[in-house]
């Protein structure tokens, strides 16, 4: 013991904690099928999963699933592995955890030490970390993101591209982090070398199931294509309170422009900024913007607070306060019915959105901007 360093022990302590935090989590979902706690506030994603992992053939060949390879696959894992509903839930929070506590080390390796409590404040002890660990699969993304972020800092960009791209095998949104890493960049045969990593890794992953059932591989893109905004959304928060709607169809057109509008305008804008940074206007926006904004998506904001100090504390929590009343709302007045938890979720959806643009407008520096705007407008009065 006396050989272990303070940075050891430091490591050690930071990793203890995030595995506490996940065993917690585990542990409060797990109280739905104990009937400890009612669906509406111990509901997650794994426990509702069992039948797929369970149904015969593999996944995207024999049977359709709405998530990527990386991610179809462990579910279909830990069914093998689990063999029944506990073992199922077992071993999936067991992973989970586990993929938690490495994206913690990775963490801690690319902060800097004067970081160090931001990791505990926006990470192992974030409301998100603790509620949606254990909840769905996004820890599995944001890992593969983490060590990308990791090798960044380690000028190995190519290697961050193949983490983006088990990243996007797992969950759609880490592609949106390719633009960023590509503008480090000013040679084509660099540029070639990233694109060529992500599209490489991502068809070794993906080549045999586009291979073997093209239909069943790409019922992901069609899910969520049909898909409805999911009820805590803006966009069905928007239609309740004024009675005010598009159609799904004109709803992906909508998002999809405004993102795209949006990111190329503010990415080149602000080309000059650290990738990290410009990784992070992207999120903030396809969050603001996108159809679908399932309360474990703020999981992947975390690394973000922690490694751009750029959040305060006041903002963070206020921010994860609303996104858990938005998500308990919604799940109350699906479980009970009471209209009053109705108007509450709504409420803090657009609290929550309101938030999501005031962390944008701060990361954009908008009163600089606005004031740089303001000076010129006089100069050219004068």
């Amino acid at each position: 013991m006396k050989m272990i360093t303070i940075k050891n022990k430091t490591l050690l302590e930071y990793l203890l904690l995030i595995s506490i935090i996940g065993v917690f989590s585990a542990c409060f979902h797990a109280m739905n099928v104990l009937h400890n706690l009612p669906l509406h506030i111990a509901y997650n994603d794994i426990w509702a999963f069992y039948g797929k992992a369970k149904e015969e053939g593999m996944p995207y060949i024999d049977k359709k699933i709405e998530y990527p390879v990386i991610t179809g696959l462990f579910i279909q894992f830990m069914g093998v592995l689990g063999q029944d509903y506990g073992g199922y839930y077992f071993y999936s929070s067991l992973f989970l955890i586990l993929f938690a506590i490495t994206a913690t080390y990775f963490m801690l390796k690319t902060i800097e030490r004067e970081n160090q409590k931001r990791l505990v404040i926006f990470w192992i002890l974030a409301p998100s970390m603790f509620f949606f660990l254990i909840y769905n699969w996004d820890i599995i993304a944001v890992l593969f993101v983490v060590i990308a972020f990791y090798a960044l800092k380690q000028d190995m960009d190519n290697l961050a591209s193949l983490f983006l791209a088990l990243g996007f095998s797992s969950k759609f949104f880490p592609v949106i982090y390719l633009l960023p890493l590509l503008l480090k960049k000013n040679r084509i045969h660099e540029w070639a070398q990233i694109i060529g990593v992500f599209v490489m890794t991502t068809l070794v992953i993906n080549i045999f199931f586009m291979l073997s059932n093209f239909d069943g591989w790409y019922y992901f893109f069609i899910f969520n294509r049909v898909r409805p905004p999911n009820p805590d959304s803006i966009w069905e928060a928007v239609k309740s309170l004024f009675n005010f709607g598009f159609s799904i169809a004109r709803i992906n057109m909508i998002s999809f422009l405004a993102f795209l509008i949006s990111s190329t305008v503010l990415v080149w804008t602000f080309r000059h900024e650290s990738t990290l940074k410009l990784c992070f206007i992207l999120t903030l926006t396809m969050l603001i913007v996108n159809k679908i904004l399932s309360p474990q998506y703020f999981l992947w904001l975390l690394p973000f607070y922690v490694l751009l100090p750029l959040v305060e504390k006041k903002t963070f929590y206020t921010l994860e306060l609303s996104n858990l009343i938005a998500f308990f709302g919604i799940m109350f007045y699906y479980g009970t019915g009471v209209i009053t938890f109705h108007y509450l979720f709504n409420f803090f959806v657009i609290v929550r959105h309101i938030i999501l643009i005031f962390l944008l407008m701060k990361t954009l520096d908008a009163n600089s901007i606005l004031r740089k705007l303001a000076q010129k407008l006089r100069d050219i009065k004068k």
